[in-house]
């Protein structure tokens, strides 16, 4: 009977640690994502000028040295928990703005601001891009939500696929940049 219990006891101990993986697993998806976006924006030339988190949303931004364009983005994994990884899979929210500087940012600011005033915009919704401007330093940004599933960034738990998250990021990045171009344009 002693030894059928310490059978029974050490595949309690067993399967406790594979659900102790698990949630670590799900909990370090997070801080690849970070890790990842870094290491490709870096990889593409950029600087990373500002990161900063609450625990819950990641906040990077990044600038090319040879153009001073600026990438922004705000990270919000949203299945960190075992069961919401396992039935939604793991996905986040990535909200990814492309700002360049402009030499009268509050005549170009005013201009754009009559036009987000029409009301028609639901920014909340995913694809939608929003303009937006920082007066101080000059720079008038366009801004996207997407809510991306992560596999396809991750070849096992820890290797991430640097080409498709790339292609992606610069997709991204290559619609903001037309649409922030055809709204300055638009305000000259």
């Amino acid at each position: 009977m002693g030894e059928e219990l310490d059978q029974v006891y050490g595949r309690l101990v067993k399967r406790s640690w594979q659900r102790f993986e698990e949630q670590r697993a799900a909990a370090e998806v997070d801080d690849l994502l970070v890790g990842a976006v870094v290491t490709a924006m870096v990889a593409e030339g950029n600087s990373l000028i500002d990161l900063n988190s609450d625990g819950n949303h990641h906040h990077l931004r990044f600038q090319n040295p040879r153009d001073r364009s600026r990438l922004l983005f705000q990270l919000t994994h949203l299945s960190g928990t075992v069961l919401d990884a396992k039935t939604l899979g793991q996905y986040a929210s990535v909200q990814m703005g492309y700002g360049e500087r402009v030499e009268n940012t509050r005549t170009v600011w005013q201009a754009l601001k009559s036009e987000i005033k029409s009301g028609f915009l639901d920014v909340g919704e995913p694809g939608v891009m929003t303009v937006d401007a920082e007066l101080t330093t000059g720079y008038v940004y366009v801004q996207v939500e997407l809510l991306l599933d992560l596999e396809p960034y991750f070849a096992d738990q820890y290797t991430i696929r640097y080409p498709v998250l790339q292609e992606h990021l610069s997709a991204t990045r290559q619609a903001l940049a037309k649409y922030l171009h055809g709204r300055l344009a638009a305000a000259a």
